[in-house]
């Protein structure tokens, strides 16, 4: 693992051409690329209350950052994450929309830790394919690891043959939990916090689909919890017309997800534990090229507006309410 470092000094490392250099926007929408991301956070971070910093390092070694606001000795805790796929970038941006809204109110009564870039080496391929002008569908971390099949709650090792390999190698978990620097890093992070605040509240931010799933995604069996999990679900799909909730394990029934961070949550926290699939997505019948763009199947055109009506949504439930 490398040394920690500072979002400013990572920054200083970074390219200076943003995004839109290379992409023309207005097709594939107004999204942040890397350093951008990281210029967000740092300016997060300078926000009152609030700060920022490594918490471990990818494949490739490029540093995580973790962003934390609100009452330093409060007795719970909210847990944001984001990021964990690498098309997914409509997450990200309703992770930075989410801060925003925090960092300008910090919570007097609980402390926020958000990791709103997890699979940081997954996103910067799909960021050089942008600016390469090519469309490539992207699962993994940069070892071809779904990082959100990679975390100990409901594990299953990657098949190394067979009908599950054939069927399951796109979204394999690793040959063991944990094994992913990324997700290692983001549990540690958790485990810490969880020593001086109890973690109540999660928040995991994907997309698509417009849902809000609750655990769990590796059992169809319901959890102990699940009336107070289903409660928050609907609490949060009240404040977003369009968007279903459901049982994460039931949303294609029968299909489950071996090894997801949103069990993790609720098992290690006992957090009412969330995950947002974020919009429908951006592919459209009247723009046929977005039919074939993977970028455009998991993120709108108009980032911005999403992202906004996403974070005033989830708020209060970050908030605990």
């Amino acid at each position: 693992m490398m040394s920690p470092v500072s979002l400013l000094a990572h920054l200083g490392t970074l390219p200076t051409h943003p995004l839109a250099d290379d992409v023309d926007l207005a097709r594939v929408g107004a999204y942040r690329g890397y350093r951008e991301v990281i210029a967000t956070l740092a300016e997060l971070a300078a926000s009152p209350g609030a700060s920022a910093r490594s918490i471990g390092s990818s494949v490739r070694e490029v540093p995580l950052f973790a962003l934390e606001l609100g009452a330093a000795d409060a007795p719970v805790a909210t847990a944001i994450i984001a990021g964990l796929h690498p098309l997914e970038w409509i997450g990200v941006e309703t992770a930075l929309a989410l801060l925003a809204r925090l960092c300008a109110r910090p919570p007097a009564d609980r402390r926020i830790v958000a990791i709103p870039l997890v699979n940081v080496d997954g996103f910067q391929t799909v960021e050089a394919d942008l600016r390469a002008g090519r469309r490539r569908f992207r699962r993994g971390n940069a070892r071809g690891v779904d990082l959100n099949r990679n975390f100990p709650t409901h594990f299953r090792p990657a098949a190394p043959h067979g009908l599950r390999a054939a069927l399951g190698g796109w979204n394999h978990g690793g040959p063991s939990a944990l094994s992913e620097p990324e997700c290692a890093a983001v549990v540690a992070t958790l485990d810490t916090v969880s020593t001086r605040s109890r973690i109540d509240h999660a928040l995991s931010l994907h997309s698509i689909g417009r849902m809000i799933l609750t655990p769990w995604g590796g059992r169809l069996r319901r959890p102990e919890a699940a009336p107070r999990l289903a409660a928050a679900a609907e609490s949060v799909r009240a404040r977003l017309p369009g968007y279903r909730a459901v049982q994460s394990s039931w949303w294609v029934p029968g299909l489950r997800g071996h090894g997801m961070e949103l069990d993790h949550l609720y098992a290690a926290y006992d957090a009412t534990a969330l995950l947002v699939e974020c919009t429908g997505g951006g592919a459209t019948l009247r723009e046929p090229r977005s039919l074939v763009h993977p970028f455009r199947w998991f993120n709108p055109p108009d980032p911005a507006r999403h992202a906004g009506q996403l974070a005033g949504a989830l708020e209060p439930f970050v908030r605990g309410l």
